[in-house]
């Protein structure tokens, strides 16, 4: 079906991360009038940028198989879509800690069965990067995308498609009339949609409520995460499962980026919407912090598991906000749940892993279009 012979035909998406844009273009492409708007001064300029830049297989999520089987069937599609983005060169590795893991070696390679992506089992002292405290665990075939290759490539494929992009400007006030939205923006102009699709991420519910709808009580959590260069194989290595470590290879470069579980995350909160301040470094929890002593802790924690860590020279940060479930802790699960009203009207993305981008953008067309999705 083309969306042109529609009577609900104008859709305005609020959010370019890669959810927003790979929605946009979907339903571009099958015909419906969109407009994209982004407050940021560039597109993915949230928290598409700001994490560990990871394509998940499913293997981080060994309390919820739920999770981490969306992941695994997103994953191939994700990766064929954007190879130019994609980086595969490097050996990656889940480790279990020998000591404060939730999940046993044993339990984890049940997982790893019943989640049916090849991997193999090895031993520590088989990995070309010394790894103590953790002596068993796998190698998979997980990979990272380059953010600034992608945004490159996306804004090729926005001039392919023919569609509105605003940038620079923020949604302040979203109304319904009638049977028609009304978005107010930043620079006072105005919009007029049909269909509004929220993909703001962390400020997710400031809109939802302006339209009455119902909210969700989420948990917010500014995260933190360095830029490094350590004198490593082009490895990655994740200690499994609890407050331990991550580090990835940052895309196609020689740097890497390092997490911890703890450390990272600056500040939580639950509520139903974000703490503004934290939408702005300037304003957010780890403007104050002294960079130096978090970073010496950052290493501290980091290379028991690491040593070689010890070494390593910070480049820069990556900051942000994120959103979970709320009392999701016992599991982890972090699906992509998308919620419709009932006209189908106001879509609203609770946005899980990048892999299933993809995956939303096919269901929400098909939705629109009145397909089966």
């Amino acid at each position: 079906m083309d969306a042109s012979r529609l009577k609900k035909n104008r859709v305005a998406v609020i959010g370019c991360g890669i959810f927003g844009t790979e929605i946009a273009i979907a339903l571009s492409q099958s015909g419906f009038s969109v407009s994209i708007i982004e407050s940021k001064s560039q597109i993915l300029g949230g928290a598409t940028g700001n994490n560990l830049n990871r394509l998940h297989i499913g293997f981080h999520y060994p309390r919820d198989l739920e999770t981490a089987k969306q992941a695994y069937q997103c994953y191939e599609e994700f990766r064929k879509k954007y190879s130019s983005c994609v980086s595969t060169d490097f050996l990656n590795s889940y480790f279990i800690a020998n000591e404060g893991s939730l999940t046993s070696p044993q339990h984890f390679f049940e997982f790893c069965r019943e989640l049916g992506a090849p991997y193999e089992i090895i031993n520590s002292t088989e990995f070309p990067l010394q790894i103590i405290g953790a002596d068993k665990g796998i190698i998979c075939e997980e990979s990272v995308y380059d953010f600034e290759s992608m945004r490159n490539l996306i804004y090729e494929r926005f001039k392919e498609n023919q569609m509105q992009l605003i940038i620079g400007n923020r949604v302040d006030r979203l109304s319904k009339v009638d049977n028609s939205y009304i978005l107010e923006l930043s620079n006072s102009e105005i919009l007029n949609a049909d269909v509004v699709i929220n993909t703001t991420y962390a400020d997710i519910n400031r809109l939802t409520i302006q339209c009455g709808f119902e909210l969700d009580e989420m948990q917010y959590e500014y995260t933190v995460i360095p830029i490094i260069e350590a004198e490593i194989p082009r490895v990655g290595v994740t200690i499994m499962d609890g407050p331990f470590t991550s580090i990835l290879p940052r895309g196609s470069s020689g740097e890497f980026l390092l997490y911890h579980v703890d450390h990272s995350v600056l500040a939580r909160e639950v509520g139903c919407q974000v703490n503004a301040n934290w939408l702005s470094p300037e304003t957010g929890p780890f403007f104050s912090v002294n960079k130096q002593e978090y970073f010496l802790k950052m290493i501290e924690l980091c290379s028991k598991f690491i040593p070689a860590l010890k070494s390593a020279k910070v480049c820069g940060y990556l900051e942000g906000p994120r959103i979970v479930q709320s009392k999701k802790e016992s599991t982890d699960a972090r699906p992509s749940v998308v919620k419709f009203s009932n006209d189908n009207s106001y879509i609203s993305i609770l946005s899980g892993k990048v892999d299933s981008s993809i995956w939303v953008a096919r269901n929400i067309r098909d939705r629109l279009l009145g397909e089966s999705s």
